[in-house]
């Protein structure tokens, strides 16, 4: 068996999260990844708190999270030799991810421009916060952006909570792990009109872009009716959690028929009645002033277990609600063999979530922990570059690599 893209060389200059794992996507289909990183320093997100160290050798938590099975080498890009040496790998690549500041590239005389010369059929994946595409540069194309500032903006942080406190964020690395998907999306995309174009192409990946098309049914619902969504209401479908003997199970009521059902599950067909609730608007409207508490004299009573698996008996759409500790343990994804045990030496073996897809013909990824900074630096410059052992001796002289 194989990996769906063995055989596909990119090259990552990459750090913290989208550029790193969009690369780490593409490592864990086959691709053969080369994180390149600045001598000395590398990726920052490598000394990052949860951070172990040992024998003079680290690793962190979240470099563990985003940089499995790749290759890495050190290359000054600031250095003639260092440039030099980059071109040379580019011309043996198929692809190129990065997300450096808009622009840090072409400065260094290596952006897109310069490498398509070298090598016409290079895909080029440039993952900022606001795009750079000439002709799509708006406002904000040169601002820095991390996760927070980008969750802000799309509007996510105005529709989560309960509406009694400040906004609030998703998950943590959310808008970098997202635009990172869809990276990875756009580099298939490349790989497969290549094969019939013969060229590569520039993927101009933002990630205020990215996140705001996933806020798409709230846009949807101020476009057709002119309201701003607010936190903890869906006023187009009644949602939310009911508590229970050991916590909350999740439950989602959208149509007449599952009304129907959810109050012949709970044992209060009188609720049909209720003029108040009489249209999926209404319900949407009164789902926690009147519908929670009402439910809540029933599931109050049972276990998450219990009032998933009644309500998953009349067909309705159920979950625990679950804590980290209770992810890891889940049967469900234990059978899914969702977790890789990676063992980086340092750390020891460490469970992480895999890349979920799963193909019927393709091998799962493989369980290769993240490289130490330079581990594959001299390999990957005799194999890629032709460089000989006097050539490797005077570049670490001169801090080109």
């Amino acid at each position: 068996m194989t990996r769906t893209l063995d055989g596909v060389r990119v090259l990552e200059i990459g750090q913290y999260i989208a550029g790193p794992y969009c690369a780490m996507l593409l490592a864990d289909q086959g691709a053969e990844v080369i994180k390149v990183e600045r001598p000395d320093t590398g990726d920052p997100r490598r000394w990052y708190d949860p951070l172990i160290e040992q024998d003079g050798r680290s690793m962190s938590g979240g470099f563990l999270s985003y940089n499995r099975n790749k290759r890495a080498i050190t290359l000054n890009l600031q250095h003639s030799e260092g440039r030099r040496l980059f071109l040379k790998l580019v011309e043996s690549s198929d692809v190129v991810v990065e997300n450096l500041r808009p622009g840090a590239l072409d400065r260094a005389g290596l952006g897109y421009d310069r490498l398509v010369e070298i090598n016409p059929r290079l895909i080029y994946c440039a993952i900022t916060g606001f795009g750079r595409l000439d002709g799509y540069r708006g406002p904000y194309a040169d601002r820095p952006a991390f996760d927070a500032a980008v969750q802000a903006m799309s509007g996510i942080m105005s529709v989560i909570g309960s509406g009694d406190d400040e906004p609030t964020l998703s998950v943590t690395g959310f808008a970098d792990i997202y635009t990172a998907v869809f990276g990875a999306l756009g580099v298939s995309l490349a790989l497969f009109a290549r094969e019939k174009t013969g060229r590569g192409t520039f993927i101009d990946q933002a990630m205020y872009d990215t996140v705001a098309s996933l806020m798409e049914r709230s846009l949807m619902l101020y476009e057709y009716t002119g309201e701003v969504p607010t936190p903890g209401v869906d006023r187009f479908a009644p949602v939310g959690a009911l508590k229970t003997l050991d916590g909350h199970a999740a439950v989602i009521i959208p149509t007449d028929d599952m009304w129907v059902r959810f109050c012949t599950a709970i044992g209060r067909g009188d609720l049909l009645a209720r003029p108040e609730l009489a249209t999926v608007r209404q319900r949407s409207e009164n789902f926690r002033s009147v519908i929670r508490p009402e439910a809540e004299l029933w599931s109050s009573q049972r276990t998450r277990a219990e009032v998933v698996a009644e309500l998953t008996k009349h067909g309705l759409p159920a979950g625990e609600v679950q804590k980290v500790d209770e992810v890891y343990a889940c049967p469900q994804l234990a059978q899914r063999q969702m977790f890789l045990d990676i063992d980086d030496g340092v750390s020891g073996a460490k469970r992480m979530p895999r890349t979920p897809l799963l193909f019927s013909d393709f091998e799962l990824p493989p369980h290769d922990a993240p490289p130490q900074l330079g581990a594959d630096t001299e390999l990957v410059l005799r194999e890629l570059a032709g460089a000989r052992s006097e050539e490797i001796q005077l570049w670490r002289r001169d801090g080109v690599i």
